[in-house]
């Protein structure tokens, strides 16, 4: 702390210098010049109230609307990448899909990684049911001194977001609109027939196996991929009068995915009003969403398939049989031969992928403020959100079965011909606040604002049904359950599955306190009492505090001389925040279902429970721990403003996965047992200047370092905790000591043998993590006249993933045409590859890469026509590439890895192996407002 105030004393007598030589004729410019607004003065959204940006202690970004939709995407989380310092956000280009979004790195390793998203006070788990055109703000609390005031509910990020209302006046209709095509970013150039069969003659140590010369040579990636689209509407109406306010809107989103077959749409409104009453002494604001989304996804593994299947198999055979990979005695694939791989027809598999999913999304809250006096005012919120899903999948069984036997008839096939499941799920979250807010000023300079109050939130209330049946009509208008021939259970499991969840209550107490003097000295203080029913009793409450505070140098007295500072302001925050693993209960003996057990003499199969391990009584919070250290400016009137930060959090009482001796219990048992740390420092610039009348520019940026790392683990019975798994027997990652979770622990690559294969080292090593270490954003823009630009940049360093689709192989798989430019050979010891081999490869530092990339996120140019029409505010015409140019070493079809969706780092996340490629568009939109 001592060093960081001498280097910013340091620095304010560097400026002070700097501003006593420079030429008055400098000043005499900026007198002339255009003054910027002062982001100072902009509103922020925080916990239970606002704030001046000048009178916030914490860290907090915010995202304005038009930096929201300069991007267009179906999530306004996917929008705002690189728009924010220490906010990591990996996309995800499958239609429907979310986005990753991890704030100052990952700090548990077993629990919920996602921040918490509310909206208008009302909590959510993400944004996909928002349409981005309806978001006024979004605000980001990062550090723990902002976040106490939610509780454990914020121990990884708030994500604040306020949408539109009416501004008073005159009746506004905005439309916006776009169309555009998708395409995939960059494709991985696979051998074709001639090198399939040389790579895999060489390694069947055979030269006839695979004749040279085939039939076909087929690209499975333009076979399973087509272009994609999208399509956007939105409509809004809005206004206020002198006692209410009212905003209507209504949009329709629609994406054809580059994987053929994949659909997504979305249709939303939205209505929020505000009615004020008794003089304006009452405000009531009622608001609600509602989101009707209709998906049709297809198996990602597809493209897996198409990198591995072989190009001298064909998509049918000439008799419109699907295609297998046989190979005949003549070295060519035909429909009678040997099976010279275990990889689907990816053509096939989509073809006979049938599922589709609905979901209706409502988010609704009502907010009433009370003026009680001048300075005193009371709030009641409560906020609910609701979906309601149900969806199918059609298998016919029978005919993929003959896809993968095309010799064969189908009366050889002797099981249920298809299967049709039918899915119903419901779930229920809702929250409710009340507190009062006092704000009185005491003699002239001393401001005084205390909010106090009590939240309960109740989640996990949700209930799901699967029901199955077989031999149903395989037209699609009569799949439907009742007309099934075949209700028995066919299969181990329940034909029909229905469980009910237990729904996690969060009640808490809560108070802030904070005080300025003149706006120059700043104090914040809060404590937050939660307790969370998903522990037992004794265990269930824990008290979070916070303290902040700010000091604005530039209000005193010795700072007036300082020309160039418009605003300086130095702050400072501790804060602790708890993680309740609200998502389960952890320290409640459950019963596992599923169980199948032989029993009497005929060994007949009975359904039962287990209960899967035992549970720790004293299981209590993990606690996240954060110093905030850091600064804000704005100088040469407002041209330029910036912000810093410094942090390090500790979050303590990890909970991880202990084998204890299995007399104790039959597996894992959850205890807390770790520490995680993350440490870094956040930088944000932007400077904007005119030019004359006509010209106006600006350029951003921001910056983030962070170091994660699983600093201890204090259990002397935590063991080998792996993940990663690769579906062939190799796993990629463990939690080790002093490395970053999610660390990939391989074999390295040591060198050749006598025969050109790899060799390795004895034991595993760390070859790095999927977490960036770096991240930074880049933004510049103009306008002239009519015409404006801009392009936005993000990019990511220090990670690094793992190649799955190149290491997953059995045997028979097609190859990168790469490969075939440098691998082994006896007069060749030192080429980069290994000799061609068909065997299972160890999980090693081969397959591990740099993740670093740059990528342009999009370049807009767009034109306002000059008003044409007395009742037209604005017609502005725009041309959008959106992800047009990547710059990274990583070798397949993109550096940005989201994984499976439970955001587990032992999981698949830095893993490319059914991934959905990265999408560049080219889109075309219109926004009118009158």
């Amino acid at each position: 702390m001592r060093n960081f105030l001498l280097k910013i004393t340091f620095l304010l007598l560097a400026v002070n210098a700097f501003a006593q030589v420079l030429p008055t004729q400098l000043d005499s410019v900026f007198n002339d010049s255009v003054f910027f607004k002062n982001e100072m003065t902009e509103v922020i959204v925080v916990g239970y109230g606002t704030k001046k940006a000048g009178a916030i202690t914490g860290s907090v970004s915010q995202i304005k609307a038009a930096d929201i939709i300069r991007t267009p995407a179906q999530s306004a989380i996917q929008a705002i990448q690189g728009k924010a310092a220490g906010v990591n956000i990996v996309t995800n280009d499958e239609p429907g899909a979310q986005p990753t979004i991890r704030i100052r790195g990952l700090g548990t390793i077993t629990g919920g990684q996602n921040p918490l998203y509310v909206i208008d006070g009302i909590e959510t788990s993400g944004l996909n049911g928002i349409n981005p055109s309806d978001i006024a703000t979004i605000n980001i609390l990062k550090d723990a001194s902002s976040l106490a005031i939610f509780g454990q509910k914020g121990s990884n990020g708030v994500v604040i977001i306020t949408t539109k209302k009416g501004k008073k006046g005159e009746i506004k209709v905005n439309y916006d609109g776009y169309y555009g095509q998708k395409f995939i970013q960059r494709k991985v150039d696979m051998a074709d027939s001639y090198r399939y069969a040389y790579y895999n003659n060489t390694a069947l140590g055979s030269s006839s196996y695979f004749n040279f010369e085939q039939p076909y040579n087929t690209d499975w990636l333009d076979e399973i991929t087509e272009t994609g689209q999208v399509l956007s509407n939105s409509v809004s109406l809005s206004g206020a009068g002198d006692n209410a306010s009212y905003y209507f809107g209504a949009s329709n989103y629609q994406e054809k995915g580059i994987l053929s077959g994949t659909e997504f749409q979305r249709t939303n409104i939205i209505s929020k009003n505000e009615f004020r009453l008794l003089n304006d002494k009452l405000k009531i604001s009622p608001f609600i969403n509602i989101s009707i989304a209709k998906n049709t996804p297809k198996p990602l593994s597809a493209f897996t398939n198409a990198y591995k299947q072989s190009p001298i198999m064909p998509v049918k055979y000439a008799n419109g049989r699907w295609a297998g990979p046989f190979v005949n005695e003549l070295g060519v694939n035909d429909i009678t031969g040997d099976k010279y791989n275990n990889v689907a027809n990816p053509v096939a598999q989509l073809y006979y992928a049938n599922q589709e999913d609905k979901n209706t999304t409502v988010i609704g809250a009502v907010n009433a403020e009370l003026e009680l006096a001048s300075f005193l005012k009371f709030n009641s919120n409560f906020g609910a959100t609701a979906n309601w899903g149900k969806g199918y999948t059609f298998t016919p069984t029978s005919d993929i079965w003959l896809s993968q036997n095309p010799t064969e008839d189908v009366d050889t096939f002797n099981t249920y011909s298809n299967a049709l499941e039918q899915r119903r799920s419901t779930s229920y979250r809702w929250n409710w606040d009340n507190f009062v807010t006092f704000n009185k000023t005491f003699a002239e300079n001393h401001n005084l604002t205390v909010v106090a109050g009590l939240s309960r939130t109740t989640f996990g209330i949700s209930e799901f049904l699967n029901s199955t049946r077989y031999d149903v009509p395989s037209q699609a208008n009569y799949w439907n359950l009742n007309l099934s021939s075949n209700n028995t259970e066919i299969a181990p499991g329940l034909v029909t599955q229905n469980s009910t969840a237990t729904p996690i209550v969060s009640v808490a107490y809560f108070g802030r306190a904070e005080y300025d003097f003149k706006g120059k000295y700043l104090l914040s203080a809060s404590i937050r009492r939660e307790g969370v029913s998903a522990f037992e009793e004794n265990k269930r409450f824990a008290t979070f505090p916070s303290v902040s505070a700010g000091w604005v140098l530039t209000s005193e007295d010795f700072m007036q001389d300082i020309t160039l500072l418009n605003t300086f302001k130095l702050r400072g925050g501790y804060g602790e925040v708890g993680n309740g693993y609200t998502n389960r209960s952890l320290n409640q003996v459950l019963f596992g279902g599923g169980y199948n057990y032989p029993f009497g003499p005929d060994q007949a199969i009975n359904p039962g429970s287990s209960i899967p391990n035992q549970v720790d009584s004293s299981l209590t919070w993990e606690t996240m721990k954060e110093v905030d250290l850091g600064f804000d400016f704005a100088m040469l009137r407002n041209r330029l403003t910036g912000t810093f930060d410094y942090y390090s959090r500790k979050a303590d009482n990890v909970i991880l996965p202990i084998a204890v001796p299995p007399v104790l219990s039959p597996g894992t048992v959850p205890l807390n047992a770790g520490a995680v740390t993350n440490k870094g420092v956040e930088v944000s610039l932007k400077w904007q200047d005119a030019i004359g009348a006509d010209f106006n520019y600006w350029v951003g940026g921001n910056f983030s370092h962070n170091k994660n790392e699983l600093k201890e683990v204090y259990n002397p019975l935590f063991g080998e905790y792996t993940g990663g798994g690769l579906g062939n027997g190799q796993y990629t990652k463990q939690v080790l000591v002093g490395q970053p979770l999610g660390s990939f622990y391989v074999y390295d690559v040591t060198g050749y043998t006598n025969d050109g294969s790899f060799t390795y080292s004895d034991q595993r090593v760390v070859a790095g993590s999927y977490i960036p270490k770096i991240t930074y954003g880049l933004n510049l823009g103009a306008t002239y006249k009519n015409i404006d630009f801009s392009v936005d940049a993000y990019g990511v360093g220090g990670n690094k993933i793992y190649n799955g689709k190149r290491a997953q192989r059995f045997g028979g798989e097609n190859i990168e045409s790469e490969l075939l430019d440098s691998f082994w050979t006896p007069s060749t010891p030192n080429a980069v590859n290994p000799k061609p081999s068909n065997d299972v490869p160890r999980a090693s530092t081969y397959y591990v890469e740099k993740g670093d990339f740059l990528r342009i996120n999009n370049i807009t140019l767009g034109y306002t026509l000059p008003k044409f029409f007395e009742k037209i505010d604005k017609v502005r015409i725009y041309v959008t590439a959106v992800n047009p140019f990547l710059f990274t070493k990583y070798s397949g079809f993109s550096p940005e890895v989201v994984g499976d969706n439970s955001g587990d780092p032992l999981g698949t996340a830095g893993i490319e192996l059914d991934a959905y490629p990265t999408n560049k568009t080219f889109l075309f939109g219109l926004n009118v407002g009158f």
